[in-house]
């Protein structure tokens, strides 16, 4: 059954599409021993203005609600799931939150129900290779914004791509007992005076770290301001256009795009995506709100950057 663990809830994050995450719960309901499970969901929904969609407010209601509803629709195939591999199904709860980034959604979640143990998708299947690392956008924020006490297992395809550890307080626990292990071993003739010089030395380089981090980034300001042909990043080039993105979403083929030109190649009947040229499960768009806040840093660091 996997590696042992405690008789907390296991958190698995799932995406609307059953079919994109069926693998990653039953990867955890195959390798971790779950006793109590918990199905996590970010609801992501349309962004839709009357004066410029042609509905009107109960309209945009209707469709919102029906969207809400479909989620739920999908946590309850998820729970059927777990059931049908012998989880009780009272043993198996849903936790559902609105919000216009999975990502920040899910560390929101995390911080809300004190979680301690989550699994949850490192990319979309398609893109899975061995030896691959973290591929998917909201993988790698929440890998770095969740709480260090929530240990986590990234999955692609059925397949463990890496897992963080969970520790309390500062650092690995393990790894700050052996220090304290290694300090409390050594000769008490080999303490003194070189010690109280190791810790004003710390002391010194602790007090100038501040000072030192804050004459970097002003020379970093000062060098990008200059930078009119600094290179910008690939990913914030739209793959149609090929100029920076100002509004990007995402579409069905998982690939983020300027709203307005994915949207003019819709609306001209294409329906596959511009890519790979596989047919879009859906015409749906998603504001990337991480994205555009990377773009908007960079921009501001590059206000010379000709675009």
């Amino acid at each position: 059954m996997g590696e042992t663990v405690h008789n907390d809830v296991i958190y698995v994050a799932v995406n609307q599409d059953v079919r994109e995450s069926k693998l990653t719960l039953l990867w955890t309901l195959k390798t971790l021993p779950v006793k109590k499970l918990c199905l996590l969901h970010v609801h992501v929904p349309f962004s839709l203005n009357s004066s410029s969609c042609g509905l009107d407010e109960s309209e945009i209601n209707a469709i919102q609600e029906s969207e809400l509803k479909s989620s739920y629709d999908s946590l309850y195939k998820y729970r059927d799931l777990c059931t049908n591999k012998g989880v009780d199904e009272e043993d198996v709860d849903i936790s559902l939150i609105s919000g216009y980034g999975v990502g920040e959604g899910i560390v929101e979640l995390i911080y809300q129900n004190n979680i301690r143990k989550l699994v949850m998708g490192a990319a979309a299947d398609p893109h899975y290779s061995r030896g691959m690392s973290i591929t998917s956008r909201k993988a790698e924020y929440v890998s770095q914004h969740a709480p260090d006490c929530c240990k986590m297992w990234l999955i692609c395809k059925g397949k463990l791509i890496q897992k963080r550890e969970g520790s309390f307080g500062i650092g690995n626990p393990s790894d700050s007992f052996s220090e304290f292990e290694g300090f409390a071993q050594k000769p008490s003739k080999e303490r003194g005076r070189d010690d109280d010089e190791t810790d004003s030395e710390r002391i010194r380089k602790t007090e100038e770290e501040p000072k030192r981090a804050k004459k970097e980034d002003e020379e970093t300001k000062i060098k990008d301001s200059e930078a009119d042909t600094s290179p910008c990043p690939e990913d914030f080039i739209c793959p149609i256009s090929m100029e920076i993105m100002r509004d990007p979403h995402v579409a069905a083929d998982g690939f983020t795009y300027e709203e307005k030109e994915i949207r003019r190649w819709l609306n001209e009947g294409n329906n596959k995506s511009p890519i790979t040229g596989v047919r879009l499960a859906h015409l749906h768009l998603t504001p990337n709100f991480t994205l555009r806040s990377l773009i908007k840093d960079w921009l501001h660091h590059h206000p010379n950057y000709r675009y």
